[in-house]
């Protein structure tokens, strides 16, 4: 999968994990951005801010690619299970009005939400 050759130094290896850590924050970053956007989206379409049946979806996605990219998939199911939960929180702070440009969010689900399954009306999961 790999477009370069591999590391010869430890250095070297290290150094490109680095850029790849970057690239993986910046790519975080921007599907950020469209969960903002989303959430608004569906705040319009009045739309809860879960949807079981499209995360169900991405997370058989995503393992399925992780599959193929001969990463395990449940490492990849893991991660985005962690990714989703921020995005569902992350929703519901922006429709509660308590985001700022610079806002903290924690990065799971408040645990009555996880037991609950409660909703706020921003839409489907991002």
């Amino acid at each position: 999968m790999s477009t370069s050759t591999s590391p010869t130094t430890v250095p070297e290896a290290r150094a490109r994990i680095d850029e790849i850590n970057e690239r993986v924050v910046e790519l975080l970053a921007e599907r950020q951005a469209i969960v903002d956007a989303l959430c608004e989206l569906k705040a319009d379409a009045d739309r809860t801010v879960r949807d079981p049946e499209r995360e169900a979806e991405l997370l058989a996605h995503v393992r399925a690619v992780a599959d193929e990219a001969g990463l395990p998939p449940t490492l990849a199911e893991t991660l985005f299970e962690e990714i989703l939960a921020h995005s569902v929180e992350r929703q519901r702070r922006q429709r509660d009005g308590a985001m700022g440009p610079s806002a903290e969010e924690p990065s799971a689900e408040k645990p009555a939400d996880k037991a609950t399954g409660a909703v706020s009306t921003c839409g489907a999961q991002a």
